[in-house]
């Protein structure tokens, strides 16, 4: 009865063995629109096996004539806004007042002269080796901020021409795309004729709240340093809301005299990158240093939510790394494709051949139990394959090999548990001992793991995943297969 018991346990191991192989090897299908779809996901592949999008930038050469505001030693404090202009700034003040017959009133009386100039994306005195290296590294920065791990990043410190490689999926490259065109410019406006009030040296730092009464509402916080929480409240003083004149008019129904007071509204810009954000005026004082600053509509739908949350996430980062010193222009967006990719079909292939010379070896020297020890292997190899796609596992060209020795070192763990001396304790034998000597490869595993470099955390991930599967899988199927 024991026996027969202990058959039925092993015949469910193995088809459970078999359920498991089939639906990593094969796949969960299910039809949805006359389509058949997999709902196993896909592996993340990394840009050295299946290819990357290539972004090409050079130095931005565009300059344009400006009007602007000039102090005693020759440095813009701004550029001079004329009645009707800015047309994005003029909008946008028109809708917050609720009216369209809004102008600038230019103020005449600033202490700063006005002049024409050449204003150029990038000036000759930028172009120097240092400004190309620090443009690297804050590129570098908010790349990290935004969670983007593998990318390659070259510079010419001669002609400041910029390639970023990166992954094209998930959106990543667009996200590359808005950290690298974006320099980080930070302004605050006055309205009415465009002097500069507050700009990225006021900002301690950027940071994106949420809210959710009635719908999800985005806000990018912006706090500001000692001097800017000051200069903020002055603004907040200033640029307010004002009466104006007094009328009397008399009311037709009841031909009362009634008092109706016009005011006037000074208006300020927040102004990201040469884009307007937001024009309104303050309703009261801000003396806190905190500024909200809404982004998109309220939104019923999360994911729509989420998008704009995303997009003010860049924003944000782009602020807190600092404005680059060089602007950029993209030249070219290709796909790369990775040149082990053409190589994938004969990899899986030579891969099988071993899984199958490494059964017929098995079954040739230890019979029944090598055909055991064969199916339970290529479980582990299928619950592997599983474990990478539902963790944040990449597979790169180093973690590749990483794999084939973690499975190698499964084959070794049960090759040593059939030469077992006792075979009623195989299991605890091997075991003892085996996992005692892989100690200093999960060490390995955890720093890897752990480490800031892509390549390396990629191996480190695949010897620490296959290493503690490796103790659960074996401890739950090769245990009950084989022990008595």
């Amino acid at each position: 009865m024991e026996k027969m018991l202990k058959k039925m346990k092993v015949g469910i191991v193995i088809l459970l063995v078999v359920l498991l192989s089939l639906i990593a090897f094969w796949g969960v299908f299910q039809r949805q629109n006359g389509v058949w779809n997999n709902f196993i996901p896909d592996y993340a592949l990394g840009m050295d096996v299946k290819g990357a999008r290539e972004l090409r930038y050079t130095v931005d050469e565009q300059e344009e004539e400006k009007y602007v505001y000039v102090d005693e030693n020759g440095n813009v404090k701004g550029e001079v806004w004329e009645a009707g202009s800015p047309t994005t700034a003029e909008h946008e003040a028109e809708h917050e007042a609720g009216t369209a017959e809004d102008e600038h009133e230019v103020e005449e009386d600033l202490p700063y002269t006005k002049e024409t100039q050449t204003i150029k994306a990038n000036s000759d005195d930028k172009l120097t080796k240092e400004n190309f290296e620090q443009t690297k590294k804050i590129i570098q920065n908010r790349l990290k901020k935004q969670g983007i791990s593998e990318y390659h990043i070259r510079i010419d410190d001669v002609t400041g021409k910029l390639v970023v490689e990166a992954k094209d999926e998930n959106g990543e490259v667009q996200n590359v795309q808005e950290l690298i065109s974006n320099t980080g410019k930070f302004q605050m406006v006055d309205y009415q004729n465009g002097l500069v009030l507050m700009d990225n040296s006021d900002i301690k730092k950027a940071s994106v709240v949420t809210s959710s009464d009635s719908g999800y509402n985005t806000y990018l916080q912006i706090e500001f340093n000692k001097e800017g929480t000051q200069k903020l409240k002055d603004i907040s003083n200033k640029y307010v809301e004002t009466p104006k004149e007094e009328t009397e008019t008399q009311t037709e129904e009841t031909e009362d005299t009634e008092e109706e007071t016009e005011t006037e509204k000074k208006y300020v810009s927040i102004v990201f990158d040469d884009t307007t954000m937001m024009t309104t005026y303050f309703g009261e004082e801000m003396a806190s240093g905190m500024l909200q600053i809404p982004l998109g509509q309220t939104q019923t739908d999360y994911e729509e939510h989420q998008k704009e949350y995303a997009a003010a996430k860049v924003i944000a980062d782009v602020l807190n790394c600092g404005i680059m010193p060089i602007r950029y222009a993209l030249e070219s967006d290709n796909f790369v494709q990775a040149e082990v990719w053409e190589w994938a079909e004969m990899f899986k292939m030579v891969a099988i051949v071993l899984v199958v010379i490494a059964s017929i070896i098995f079954i040739i020297k230890f019979r029944g139990k090598g055909l055991l020890a064969s199916i339970v292997a290529i479980g582990y190899i299928a619950l592997l394959s599983l474990v990478i796609r539902y963790t944040n596992a990449v597979i790169t060209q180093s973690s590749l090999v990483a794999y084939y020795v973690v499975i190698l070192l499964n084959y070794a763990f049960l090759k040593n548990m059939l030469k077992a001396s006792n075979p009623e304790k195989c299991y605890e034998e091997t075991a003892r001992k085996f996992y005692l000597s892989v100690i200093p490869l999960a060490v390995v595993a955890i720093v890897f793991t752990l480490s800031n470099y892509f390549i390396v955390s990629s191996v480190g991930m695949a010897l620490f995943w296959g290493l503690m599967l490796n103790i659960v899988y074996n401890f739950v199927i090769t245990k009950t297969v084989f022990e008595k």
